[in-house]
């Protein structure tokens, strides 16, 4: 049997996978990404610790390493789950803001650019004021620490295009994300299904990039329709 590893986003912790979600995914794993500073890196090191087949659960910087698995070891990816994400290259204008935002990092800033600069612009308008949620995003980031932030941001910087991968895979794969995500827009995602050979895509309501967090009953009510289908 096939084994569910999830992939958290960039400065994310295994609290982004709420108990309805974990319930959708017997058996599921967490997968700790903060110990490289490459894409590739992250996809051999959780490849190395989870043994057999595979059900990549990749959110966000997630599913780009979830990607990379399939790149690197496309026999034992099972089935492919991608939330909000995206199998290009970084943008030219975030590639050019990320040494600014590791500096800023290192010289104390971690909070302030968390806070300001990233995770409230992630969410859906109506979620933009839920304290619980902000509050929640901004520990994650906080336990995690400035050296995972400028790994995550190096990694992400560095990413190779991943566009073809879909398309020489053969097992099935869903696609996932909030109507709202400004970050990884719905387009984008309609690209991916179109371009994968047995996808299964859903865009959904109430929510902007961090579709786990904001929407996880009906993210759990997808992920378990699509596996017992």
């Amino acid at each position: 049997m096939a084994t569910p590893v999830l992939l958290p986003g960039n400065m994310c912790d295994e609290r982004l996978w709420t108990a309805e979600v974990r319930s959708a995914l017997p058996g599921c794993v967490d997968a700790a990404l903060t110990r490289d500073a490459t894409i590739d890196a992250m996809a051999a090191r959780v490849l190395s610790l989870v043994e057999g087949p595979v059900v990549p659960v990749g959110f966000s910087m997630g599913g780009i390493v979830a990607l990379a698995m399939a790149r690197a070891a496309p026999e034992r990816i099972a089935a492919l789950v991608l939330l909000d994400t995206n199998p290009a290259a970084d943008l030219p204008e975030r590639a050019a803001a990320r040494p600014r935002q590791q500096a800023d990092v290192r010289d104390g800033a971690l909070e302030r650019i968390v806070v300001e600069e990233l995770k409230p612009n992630y969410l859906a308008a109506a979620n933009r004021a839920d304290a619980a949620l902000l509050s929640l995003l901004r520990d994650m980031a906080m336990g995690l620490g400035e050296e995972v932030f400028v790994r995550q941001s190096e990694a992400l910087r560095t990413r190779p295009d991943q566009s073809g991968v879909l398309a020489a895979l053969d097992t099935p794969v869903l696609i996932a994300c909030g109507a709202e995500d400004r970050l990884c827009p719905p387009a984008w995602h309609e690209a991916m299904a179109s371009a994968a050979r047995n996808a299964t895509l859903h865009v959904v309501p109430g929510a902007g990039h961090m579709l786990p967090l904001e929407q996880p009953a009906r993210l759990a009510a997808i992920l378990t329709a699509w596996r017992t289908a």
